[in-house]
């Protein structure tokens, strides 16, 4: 598919989400609506009940006429609103129809993410067979739940795992950056969008740690990633001795609020990492050299691309997804845990293999991500559902993520057995 073609059906994407979350969001404020529109009414009754007195001649003193109503600009905007919601959910639906369409007849071309599709088809269907409650809007919106955390950090791993490297220490980076929040908004005072701007930076300074540590110092990915998994863990216990942080200012718990039942906020910011890891990947500079450095590191240092660089920002964007991470969990929670997060590495590296993405680096998508997302989220529904155990569940995600590999792997060496 053409560049331009995605751009409009992204375009597309986003003005239908952007109306169907007007939308919600008018919803939200039917009761503020009724509440204005009843005091309306009653002042004009009560001025109905005088003007009939004079004219019949009786004292109006008794009637009490309640005081006019102030309007806002916010709930005149709300009233425009809602007398074109109609027309909104209307430009919502066909939006969304041409870019998911556009999106999956590309997909369809490509036979790796067409089957990749029909695997969690086919499993939705199972799923919905062994237990009826799969398909209703309260289990969708607990899918949902499960899988905004593993999203955001499963774009970030895309970027570590197509590069060749691995990041372990995605679980306990997330937990410390909940930490932080709490402290810095609830001893410091300091305000909530700042607390955010911090803490998502210095998750980000984790990560570049990390990519210090592997490209300047020729650490192993997987050795300097469980050595700060464990470095951050322990700092996480420390900075509060193990102890909890709870209740958070309204502004920042209101982030993963529901608006008409949907968590609208979280959702916008899930898109917005989601199609800045595809950009980045997909039609920059930075990103062609992931692939490069994954595919071939020594060709690619042949080529003139530095290596350093690359891993520098690709264990960077990985902990600045971190960052959102916390955001989306501490905010939700209302309380931040030094066992936050915990193994939530092994989930987001389950989610980037089973999307196609090789764990010998240099292949890979963000959309087949996803996929792999959202294959892990039902699974783990499905799971709950069906009242599997915790234990039972670890094993089946350990099984998946081996599976994966073998697959990969005996794909890999057919395709070198080809050439």
């Amino acid at each position: 598919m053409k560049k331009s073609l995605k751009i409009i059906f992204i375009i597309c994407l986003i003005i239908g989400i952007a109306a169907a979350g007007i939308n919600l969001f008018s919803a939200s404020q039917a009761g503020r609506l009724e509440e204005i529109e009843a005091q309306q009414a009653a002042r004009k009754q009560a001025l109905a009940q005088i003007a009939a007195a004079d004219i019949l001649g009786i004292d109006p003193d008794t009637v009490v006429v309640p005081d006019e109503v102030e309007i806002s600009g916010a709930d005149a905007l709300v009233m425009k609103l809602n007398n074109s919601r109609a027309m909104l959910w209307v430009l919502a639906v066909d939006m969304v129809i041409i870019g998911v369409g556009g999106f999956l007849y590309s997909a369809w071309k490509q036979k790796k993410k067409a089957k990749q599709g029909v695997k969690l088809a086919a499993l939705c269907l199972d799923l919905a067979i062994a237990s009826p409650v799969f398909f209703t809007a309260s289990n969708f919106l607990n899918v949902f739940q499960q899988i905004a955390l593993n999203f955001v950090v499963a774009v970030g791993m895309t970027f570590v795992i197509i590069s060749g490297g691995i990041d372990l220490s995605v679980g306990s980076n997330i937990a410390l950056s909940g930490l932080l929040m709490g402290i810095l908004m609830k001893n410091f005072g300091v305000p909530v969008i700042l607390t955010i701007l911090i803490c998502i930076l210095f998750s980000g300074l984790i990560g570049l740690v990390n990519g210090v540590l592997i490209s300047f110092l020729n650490l192993p990915p997987f050795i300097a990633t469980l050595g700060m998994m464990s470095i951050v863990r322990g700092a996480a216990y420390t900075v509060t001795a193990g102890q909890p942080i709870y209740t958070f200012p309204k502004g920042f718990t209101a982030i993963s609020s529901r608006v008409g039942g949907i968590p609208l906020y979280s959702t916008l910011i899930l898109i917005a990492v989601f199609l800045l890891g595809w950009y980045i990947l997909r039609y920059t500079r930075i990103g062609r050299y992931t692939y490069a450095v994954g595919g071939n590191e020594n060709c690619a240092k042949l080529s003139g691309i530095n290596l350093r660089k690359v891993k520098c920002f690709v264990y960077m964007f990985s902990g600045l997804c971190c960052g959102v991470a916390a955001l989306l969990l501490s905010s939700r929670l209302d309380s931040a845990v030094p066992t936050n997060a915990d193994g939530q590495e092994m989930d987001a590296i389950a989610a980037v293999v089973i999307g196609g993405t090789s764990m010998s680096g240099g292949e890979g998508s963000m959309f087949g991500t996803l996929i792999g997302i959202l294959i892990i989220g039902i699974i783990a529904n499905g799971l709950n559902l069906l009242g599997v155990a915790q234990g039972p569940q670890k094993m089946v995600k350990g099984l998946i993520i081996v599976i994966a590999v073998i697959i990969d792997v005996i794909r890999r060496k057919a395709s070198e057995s080809a050439k």
